[in-house]
């Protein structure tokens, strides 16, 4: 592809050679797309296109031979050749809920859609684009957790409901689940410890029993307490 830059200051066009692939992406029910799109591109590039073209939202872009692709990845970096054929599984939508919002997201995926009121997590504009390969969404009254499959966890909504998760971020790495009060959550890591952060009256604040807090396989939650 020939890609016409700009005239430079004697009048003469400049032009740049643009290298595209041609990839086949298609649908485990057989159905598919055939798309032109430029080497310098990134995966995620190529899941838009493709999410565009066969009207699937939720999609996750895997190789002939099993590969999961990421969305940050360049398509070069990923070794996507020209006339290469890979497979796009549609995941299944999960909905997640504070009080007067709602969060629609599906595991892997690159984006969380939310609506509802504002301040109780139906805006997530200011945090959009953290949310890459969503593993998981919960809930508080007012507020939304999301853990990404790094392992690191985004917040939104009201802060005083576990929106803020800032004095705690730094511990938040390998969390394997979160569970949530009313106002307040609670991370289980991959080493068994407990991150807790919110409303302290909640359940936010765990300073009390943190020597305790070793080998956790589960937490539970009441609408103010942690077990």
């Amino acid at each position: 592809k020939i890609v016409a830059l700009n005239t430079d200051c004697s009048g003469l066009w400049m032009f740049r050679v643009e290298q595209m692939l041609q990839v086949t992406v298609s649908l485990t029910s057989g159905r598919g797309a055939s798309l032109s799109i430029p080497l310098a591109s990134t995966v995620g590039d190529l899941k838009t296109m493709v999410q565009e073209s066969l009207g699937k939202p939720f999609l996750r872009l895997i190789t002939a031979d099993g590969r999961k692709l990421k969305p940050s990845e360049f398509l070069e970096a990923a070794e996507i050749q020209d006339g290469a054929q890979l497979t796009a599984i549609v995941g299944e939508a999960k909905l997640a809920a504070t009080r007067y919002a709602f969060a629609l997201w599906c595991c892997g995926g690159d984006r969380v859609l939310t609506w509802g009121n504002p301040g109780s997590g139906g805006d997530s504009s200011a945090v959009h684009d953290q949310l890459k390969s969503v593993r998981q969404v919960q809930a508080t009254q007012y507020a939304f957790a999301a853990i990404l499959e790094d392992g690191s966890v985004v917040t939104w909504g009201q802060s005083d409901s576990g929106a803020d998760s800032s004095a705690v971020q730094d511990q938040l790495k390998s969390v394997r689940q979160v569970q949530a009060t009313g106002s307040a959550f609670a991370a289980i890591l991959e080493d068994g410890s407990v991150v807790a952060w919110g409303r302290p009256g909640s359940g936010g604040d765990s300073s009390a029993v943190q020597d305790q807090l070793k080998s956790v396989q589960q937490v539970q939650a009441t609408h103010k307490a942690f077990a």
